[in-house]
């Protein structure tokens, strides 16, 4: 090991020790919090006499409890889903007064009819299309609610979702619960808030009934609720999720976005609201309610065969599974590689997949890592100061049949842990582009860079090799296919290019007489920054003496590199978080490459927002294009600032390419993906 990279590796070591002692700092656990005299003002809730979900709060006695949970309620709830809110007072024993607060239902019972049929009672009683179920000993955080609706949003099939639970010390309650073979039942509550193996959505058997979201009717219309036969207690939630799991075919969710406080019992289990004895019954009314609950479902029981949490996670997905190896977390709103990358993870997970993606110098704080868990990716970050990715590997016992490396350098480094770790695994190595044939065009375009030429020479031994350890390789194009076949044989080979998908209705776009300017779109890769300064130097001078009044919008970071060009008439916007207006006002857009490799997903882009594009025969590499049919192709500099001046103001072509973009994408639609990515299990 060279001195470089036993410091880069030292200094690692530090940053990973410094970053997670803050991190156990931050979630240690605290002094249990305490319910004490709740400062009750006038509140109202703002109801919706339409509401899409109803929330249902039963209660018995513990007043300052359900005050407390209505507060914490009205501070973190909003109107993104129009609700009502359903409070049952299941005979209380002391006076509790809500008079203060208006947009709450109140339903009193006169006699105790426990948890159960309160919520079942609640649900007949509701308005909304879904049901939120919520405990009053409960104290919802930000978001609680929206998260629980990304779900049945952004996931198919979706029967029931459950937060994220903690105890009153901050530490965690429950994260979803699993079953193991012999009916052995494991909640989820032995590991830290930060461990990255709860903190993404994914299935579990079932979740508490103290924070659950649901829909109020099945596909076919009939009601969905509580088995009373588990009246009062024990059983009934995770009875209603196997009715939804196995008689209704749906999968139970958990997500640790949506995150709730649960004091625990309060209501029902405390001693000072003993119910008929039931604080002495617990034993024997779970026994019983357990032997209900295995006569009811002891099929589905023997089925499960795990015997570790982990095992049966795996077994919820059917046991498919894929590792995703990559250098950093995928960026997808900043170069098309990433977002590509993005959509073939999600075509996986439509088909069933579960996930895992390891970037092994990744922590906690690192900003992209949300949105893959939020897909419900288990993304690997450093979490243990000792401990590492191959502890990591071992405990979750990851038995992927794909281990997926992007790029030659993570397929190099990842490769031999893998074959430790994964016997079973077709291992696949995603080109992304070609990296030495990028560098060789560079060096022939301006042979001065004799940089260039030595990173041809690395890439190619580093590519080349790839290719003989890969079981599938997958370069980005048909052109870069046929490129390969010169080095491995071709059965090996498996083209997925960027996947693009129209992102607007072409009858939302604005008219071109509307638009204005022309849109520059990249990022601090190499091409684009020589693209630029062959566009500001060759090419626009050109335009501007015919168009004068004409402006450049440049997005993305290449004003990192570029310093040296002021000009008012060419704007660096940088990074913009939300470019759809660029597309939408800008005349065209342009890529004036002059080399790389692989398919330019700027392009693509275009397409996605029927924004016709101007391009070289390097930038419209492996997107099938026909010049003057779907873009215009043009290599010289005269010929380019030509095509920009006479697509300015040629509304007929503009209309014609505008027309033709839609078609330009199918060959990189998701459907075609799906189809390309089932080869590679065959």
């Amino acid at each position: 090991m060279g001195f470089t990279k036993i410091k880069k590796n030292l200094r690692f070591y530090f940053e990973k020790y410094k970053k997670i002692e803050a991190i156990e700092k931050k979630y240690k656990k605290k002094d249990p919090k305490l319910i004490s005299k709740i400062d009750k003002v006038k509140i109202d809730f703002e109801s919706s006499k339409n509401p899409i979900v109803s929330i249902i709060i039963p209660f018995y006695n513990e007043e300052d409890y359900t005050w407390n949970c209505l507060l914490h309620l009205h501070k973190n709830i909003k109107k993104t889903y129009p609700f009502e809110i359903i409070i049952i007072d299941d005979n209380s024993t002391e006076k509790c007064d809500f008079s203060l607060i208006e947009g709450i239902k109140i339903i009193r019972n006169n006699q105790n009819l426990g948890f159960l049929k309160n919520i079942n009672k609640g649900i007949e009683l509701s308005k909304g299309e879904y049901i939120y179920i919520l405990n009053n000993d409960t104290e919802v955080e930000e978001n609680f609610l929206d998260e629980l609706f990304n779900v049945f949003e952004n996931f198919s099939n979706v029967g029931a979702v459950g937060s994220l639970l903690k105890n009153a010390d901050e530490t965690l309650q429950e994260a979803g619960s699993l079953f193991m073979k012999n009916c052995n039942i494991s909640q989820i509550n032995f590991k830290k808030l930060y461990n990255p193996e709860i903190n993404y959505v994914h299935k579990v058997d079932y979740c508490s009934g103290c924070s659950l979201l649901f829909k109020k009717y099945d596909d076919f219309g009939k009601i969905n609720l509580f088995d009373e036969q588990f009246v009062p207690a024990y059983f009934e939630e995770t009875d209603f999720c196997f009715q939804l799991k196995y008689n209704q075919k749906k999968d139970i969710y958990f997500t640790p976005f949506s995150k709730v406080l649960h004091f625990n019992g309060i209501t029902y289990n405390s001693s000072k609201n003993k119910i008929e004895g039931a604080m002495e019954r617990k034993g024997i009314l779970f026994d019983k309610n357990l032997k209900k609950f295995k006569s009811k479902w002891q099929e589905q029981i023997d089925s499960i065969q795990s015997t570790k949490i982990e095992n049966r996670i795996q077994e919820l997905y059917n046991n498919k599974s894929i590792v995703f190896f990559v250098g950093q977390i995928p960026e997808p709103d900043k170069d098309s590689g990433s977002n590509r990358l993005k959509e073939i993870i999600l075509a996986y997970i439509d088909l069933g997949y579960h996930i895992t993606l390891i970037a092994n110098k990744t922590f906690f704080d690192e900003p992209y890592i949300a949105i893959f868990q939020r897909m419900g990716v288990q993304v690997f970050y450093q979490h243990k100061k000792n401990k590492g990715l191959s502890h990591f590997i071992n405990k979750q016992e990851l038995t992927p049949n794909i281990a997926w490396f992007y790029n030659p350098a993570v397929f190099l480094e990842y490769y031999k842990i893998a074959k430790k770790h994964f016997h079973n695994a077709k291992l696949v190595y995603d080109m992304v582009d070609i990296h030495h044939l990028r560098f060789k065009r560079a060096f022939e375009l301006d042979p001065s860079q004799k940089k260039m030429m030595k990173d041809y020479k690395k890439f190619k031994l580093m590519e080349i090799k790839a290719t003989e350890l890969a079981d599938y390789i997958i370069p980005i194009s048909e052109s870069d296919k046929k490129y390969m076949t010169g080095f491995c044989k071709e059965n090996k080979l498996i083209t997925i290019s960027n996947i693009h998908y129209p992102k607007i209705e072409i009858t939302n776009t604005l008219a071109f007489n509307l638009r204005k300017d022309l849109l520059f779109i990249g990022s601090v890769h190499a091409p684009n920054i020589d693209s630029l300064y062959y566009l500001y130097h060759e090419i626009m001078p050109i335009v501007w003496k015919k168009l004068p009044n004409v402006k450049v919008n440049i997005i993305g970071n290449v004003n990192e590199k570029i310093n040296d060009i002021i000009n008012e008439k060419f704007i660096f916007h940088g990074y913009v978080p939300n470019i759809e207006d660029y597309f939408i006002y800008n005349k065209f857009m342009i890529a004036p490459l002059r080399y790389g490799a692989g398919v330019k997903g700027k392009v693509g882009q275009s397409f996605e927002y029927y924004l016709p594009v101007i391009t070289t025969t390097i930038g419209g590499e492996g997107m099938n294009l026909i010049n003057k049919e779907n873009a215009l192709i043009e290599d010289s500099a005269s010929g380019f600032a030509n095509a920009i001046i006479e697509l300015y103001s040629n509304e007929e072509l503009w209309q014609k390419l505008h027309h033709n973009s839609e078609k330009s994408l199918a060959p990189f639609s998701k459907e075609h993906l799906k189809n390309i990515i089932l080869q590679i299990n065959k």
